[in-house]
């Protein structure tokens, strides 16, 4: 398989297609793939899981994918390595990470998902490293993974398909309007 191919919109459509009645299998495991090992753009299958099995089947693929290559990727990390960055913290900065807050943790990791600055890979692994407890993990990346999903799959519709400049304006702005709400109430629940 020629990873170059999953850089254009119309390629992954194409390759995806070849699969028939397994296609949306083979799209959940490549979104999978993508979150725990992201050799190749999550936008452009997205929105190709937009533009094959419409709005909610292509959000719903690409958000529970994600999801499940996330966790994937945290219990990896977690078996590989987390004994060792815990005794790596304890020494260098002398802090234990079982004192973690568990709100602020929740809150950082929603908002590094809704706001895609840091990569996902970096994500999983500092929170399995540092000791945040899957369920913190698994509900804060599911929460912060929807506006990605919901803008990613909408976007490749709107700008692919239809070519709607509203709809794309109006998913863009509900993606900031959640984003910021998130900031908001993150900021009032830890002041």
């Amino acid at each position: 398989m020629d990873v170059h191919i999953f850089n254009n919109l119309y390629l992954m459509s194409a390759y995806l297609k070849e699969f028939g009645f397994l296609a949306p299998f083979v799209a959940f495991g490549l979104f999978v793939l993508q979150a725990a090992l992201p050799i190749f753009p999550y936008i452009i299958l997205a929105a190709a899981g937009g533009l094959l099995f419409g709005w909610k089947m292509g959000f719903l693929l690409s958000w529970l994918g994600a999801l499940a290559g996330a966790c994937l990727a945290y219990w990896l990390c977690r078996y590989a390595g987390a004994d060792w960055a815990q005794r790596v913290i304890k020494r260098r900065f002398n802090y234990d990470i079982n004192r973690i807050d568990t709100g602020m943790a929740f809150w950082s990791i929603l908002l590094a998902r809704i706001i895609p600055v840091i990569p996902t890979p970096a994500i999983n692994a500092a929170a399995a490293l540092t000791g945040v407890s899957f369920w913190n993990f698994f509900f804060s990346s599911a929460l912060g993974k929807i506006p990605t999903a919901i803008l990613y799959t909408g976007l490749g519709i709107s700008l692919f398909k239809y070519k709607d400049i509203r709809l794309t304006l109006i998913l863009l702005g509900a993606t900031i309007a959640l984003a910021a709400a998130g900031h908001y109430y993150s900021r009032r629940r830890t002041a």
